[in-house]
């Protein structure tokens, strides 16, 4: 679970970096750019992609281990639905204010450094069953602490663009990120 969640960083970088979008069709480039929509759809499909490149995920963990997996044997529809629930949790961090979001995502690169360490160290015998279990109840707080703030970043975010937009405040417009920044310059901001 815990390396999962350490492998959401990855995907979250990857998304966050920007669409390669000048290698495509201008029909294509268009929707990107113009459909809100089109970039929903290409972010699930891209987590789901990098889940089956890593062997695709179960919800059934003893079903997963029957069998080594690989990209093209994994569980597509768990890896799916996983994938839903993942870009979900990326809107979700998205709509936070700078601060809430740079904790999240320092707390986020912390744990897969940690998790990831762990795992190399534990397969290796480098470290003992104890400090590997050590290791991991300390993840779990580290999990636990960045769904903290998470949640509290983004009811702050509602909280300030309820009070900013008022009445003119959607929750459609909120999520599919159509509000202008205000006060950047940059061409087609969203919040």
């Amino acid at each position: 679970m815990l390396s999962k969640f350490a492998f959401v960083f990855l995907i979250f970088v990857v998304i966050s970096s920007g669409y390669l979008k000048g290698f495509l069709s201008c029909e294509m480039q268009e929707f990107l750019e113009l459909k809100d929509t089109g970039k929903h759809i290409l972010g699930v499909i891209l987590i789901f992609v990098f889940i089956m490149l890593e062997g695709g995920w179960s919800f059934n963990e003893t079903e997963n281990n029957m069998e080594s997996n690989n990209w093209s044997s994994g569980n597509a529809i768990d890896s799916l639905i996983m994938g839903i629930i993942i870009y979900f949790l990326f809107i979700i961090s998205s709509k936070s204010r700078l601060i809430y979001n740079i904790i999240f995502f320092v707390i986020m690169f912390v744990l897969y450094v940690i998790n990831t360490q762990r795992s190399y160290y534990y397969t290796r015998k480098i470290i003992t069953e104890e400090t590997n279990n050590n290791v991991i109840y300390y993840e779990k707080w580290i999990f636990g602490i960045s769904l903290i703030v998470l949640i509290y970043g983004f009811i702050d975010y509602v909280m300030y663009q309820r009070s900013y937009y008022k009445s003119a405040f959607s929750w459609y417009i909120f999520f599919m990120g159509v509000h202008k920044c205000h006060g950047l310059n940059i061409k087609n901001n969203r919040i």
